[in-house]
């Protein structure tokens, strides 16, 4: 099992009077962020600001492509993680970002884990270019 996520999150912003907190981006292989929410303003459970990160039962979380769009043909980073039985709860925002709310802590946990080893097994996800010379989005 992988680090505690919870213990890699970082506050970068929070205020007690609003019950605002955002928590920085976690840099998964220079492939992916991984943003972990949860305060007044996000769909967490509960959706309040709290002081101790483990007092909560679900979080908001966005999936990001840092990188942009894949394509030539190769098969991206999206359909790396396709046969993640999590990948139902997200909601495509965009080609690039996918977001889910309310994920209880344990399925935050496997998508960690999960999007970790996508990373660590697919290190041409990296890649800025292809062979046919287009740019990624």
């Amino acid at each position: 099992m992988a680090e505690d996520f919870r213990t890699l999150l970082k506050e970068k912003l929070k205020n007690s009077q609003t019950g605002e907190r955002w928590f920085e981006d976690l840099d998964i292989g220079g492939i992916f962020y991984l943003s972990i929410q949860a305060s007044s303003l996000h769909a967490s459970t509960p959706s309040e600001l709290l002081d101790d990160v483990n007092a909560y039962e679900a979080f908001q979380v966005i999936l990001q492509t840092k990188q942009g769009v894949f394509s030539c043909g190769k098969k991206g980073a999206w359909e790396h993680l396709a046969s993640c039985d999590w990948m139902s709860l997200f909601a495509e925002e965009s080609p690039i970002l996918r977001e889910a709310d309310n994920v209880p802590t344990s399925v935050v946990q496997k998508i960690f884990e999960d999007v970790t080893a996508s990373a660590i097994a697919h290190p041409e996800s990296l890649v800025k270019k292809r062979e046919c010379g287009v740019k990624l989005l």
